[in-house]
């Protein structure tokens, strides 16, 4: 939905342009109920949080007049001021501790397009209500629209969060609510939209298309277990999300800098979660790989074998070909090495989830409890080196980082190409 100049140029303030995905930190909570901790202490929390690399920070007016300073510099993160205010922490059940409580669902409107011109902001962010009260979706769509005309005039992108809530909607499909809610809010004019996690890869990859915007998942209340945010984040970025938006996972977190670490590491770079949670646990002592691509040198390759021989024997402890990752295609007199290109077909194919990218060292993962022998991912391995031999499904593991097949192949036909640490240092794609 992002059209213009003074649009793009915004919303590449806190979506990196080399792989149009954000992390971005919520702190804009501090005036929807009593005061707490992280809202106390924002200001040494969000330190940490630019520290930690976040692409972007969304916050109230209040505290951005306040805290204006902390985003200033090329290496800062991009400011997304919240233009609307809601009750919703102070609602029944909702209520949290000491707040003074309230009956009726509201929401109100703060600021305005030009108020986050004015105080620099990369993005504006507003909630859309539904399923409460008809009146009160009504009101709410109403607005939003008038904003969205607003935000094209100003070249201001507009993140729209849709909050399905109330009896009616949980008594439903709320999956589906979910998906009709960022659909609506594509329509009316979001050019990005942050939403909660369905749940399941499958139904929040229908949710990112029917979306057609960047989408970012919500972190929602703070998780028991930072494992489980990072499980959720896997499985949404997997799904297609652009990013994410985390709001308590982060700021009541004991570590906020570590965990925006590890939400860049997996948004931007694609560590799976026992690696996100081995580096939250022991950060810069966990040791650094190389990950690694195999490049093939076909001219320089004579059908020798030698690079199929170690491969089985790495592996298996025998010299027999059948048991290699990798082999050699021959036509005629023209020899070519095929190897693992890393393309991740075999991960999005599978139905399972049993197979994934090794995101750390290159090749992939295979997990034999789920695997089925289905074949789907041998049949569409555009190389053909997945196989199944003995009831075991074999792919190319970059030998945990050091290739067999580089090391015995004496004419260079296979050589590796170092391409990223296994756990880059923090990114920061802009800032105002």
């Amino acid at each position: 939905m992002v059209v213009g100049a003074g649009k793009k140029i915004r919303f590449y303030r806190f979506f990196d342009p080399k792989d149009d995905k954000a992390v971005c930190v919520a702190a804009d909570h501090g005036w929807m109920s009593d005061p707490t901790p992280n809202v106390i202490n924002l200001k040494r929390i969000l330190k940490d949080v630019i520290d930690g690399g976040a692409d972007g920070v969304l916050m109230s007016l209040g505290q951005s007049y306040r805290l204006y300073h902390l985003f200033e510099g090329p290496d800062k993160p991009a400011l997304l001021l919240r233009l609307d205010w809601m009750n919703i922490l102070r609602l029944g059940s909702h209520n949290v501790e000491n707040a003074v409580p309230v009956s009726t669902l509201k929401r109100a409107a703060t600021a305005t397009a030009k108020d986050a011109l004015l105080m620099g902001a990369s993005a504006v962010t507003v909630y859309y209500f539904v399923g409460y009260t008809d009146e009160l979706e009504a009101q709410n769509l109403e607005s939003l629209g008038i904003l969205a005309q607003e935000c094209r005039k100003q070249g201001l992108p507009l993140i729209i969060e849709p909050m399905p809530f109330g009896g009616r909607v949980y008594e439903t499909d709320f999956v589906r609510v979910l998906k009709a809610a960022a659909r609506t809010a594509m329509e009316i004019g979001a050019d990005a939209i942050k939403i909660e996690y369905t749940g399941d890869v499958e139904s929040f990859r229908e949710l990112v298309d029917l979306a057609k915007v960047p989408v970012l998942m919500l972190g929602g209340p703070r998780s028991k277990k930072p494992k489980d945010a990072f499980d959720m984040v896997y499985e949404g970025m997997k799904a297609g999300a652009s990013g994410v938006v985390f709001g308590r996972n982060v700021t009541a977190s004991d570590n906020p800098k570590r965990m925006v670490e590890v939400l860049v590491k997996m948004v931007h770079h694609g560590i799976d979660p026992e690696e996100a949670l081995k580096f939250f646990e022991m950060g810069d002592q966990i040791e650094i790989k190389q990950r690694v691509k195999l490049q093939v040198n076909s001219e320089n390759c004579t059908n020798c074998g030698l690079c199929e021989i170690a491969c089985a024997n790495y592996h298996e402890g025998i010299y027999d070909k059948k048991y290699s990752r990798l082999y050699i295609e021959a036509k005629e007199f023209n020899y070519t090495p095929r190897v693992c290109i890393d393309c991740g077909i075999c991960e999005k194919v599978c139905p399972e989830g049993a197979i994934r990218l090794n995101r750390q060292v290159g090749g992939v993962v295979i997990d034999s409890e789920k695997c089925t022998l289905c074949g789907i991912c041998v049949s569409k391995c555009p190389t053909g080196v997945l196989k199944i031999v003995d009831n075991r499904l074999l792919g190319c593991d970059r030998c945990g980082g050091d290739p067999e097949c580089v090391k015995w192949c004496n004419f260079s036909a296979i050589t590796k190409v170092v391409i990223e640490n296994q756990l880059p240092t923090a990114h920061r794609s802009g800032g105002l």
